[in-house]
């Protein structure tokens, strides 16, 4: 989850590379689910929609 976090960071740091964190965030949080014995399914609005960035 550090991970992810981490990566959402990122994003927001280094606008040019935002979909390129956000994708890694949401592979962490896929990895921690697994490990976790959960299945997630990781939804990301803002990146889906350029609209919704802040």
């Amino acid at each position: 989850m550090a991970a992810a976090s981490s990566c959402r960071e990122e994003a927001e740091r280094d606008p040019a590379r935002r979909d390129l964190w956000l994708q890694q965030a949401s592979k962490w949080m896929a990895l921690a689910g697994e490990q976790a014995g959960h299945a997630l399914i990781v939804c990301d609005h803002a990146a889906a929609s350029p609209d919704a960035r802040r």
